[in-house]
């Protein structure tokens, strides 16, 4: 039994008897100007990586659910007052006893 390259980038296993074509649901084609770009995903359990020639399809791959949450919070406070938010932080800063110094 032999493992080659494909000439399309694809394993393709073969043996004396058997000539195997490349599974067309595990490889694909790419241009060799084209970047390949494997992004590391949890499926079912465990950890895969995705591959894709696509920079806007990768980081849409990459971007799990909690940072899409994360960035949607953005402008989530922009209804407050910021003088007076600001007013408060200072307060706070002013009333808190300094952390001591740490020696090593």
């Amino acid at each position: 039994m032999a493992i080659r390259l494909g000439a399309n980038s694809g394993l393709i296993w073969e043996d004396e008897m058997h000539k195997v074509q490349p599974d067309p649901r595990r490889s694909f084609l790419a241009s060799p100007d084209q970047p390949l770009i494997g992004v590391m995903t949890w499926e079912e359990g465990r950890e895969v990586i995705r591959y894709f020639t696509d920079e806007e399809e990768a980081e849409a791959a990459s971007t799990s659910e909690s940072v899409k949450r994360a960035l949607s919070l953005f402008g989530a406070w922009s209804d407050l007052d910021w003088d007076q938010a600001e007013a408060e932080l200072d307060r706070i800063r002013h009333k808190s006893r300094p952390t001591p110094p740490i020696e090593l």
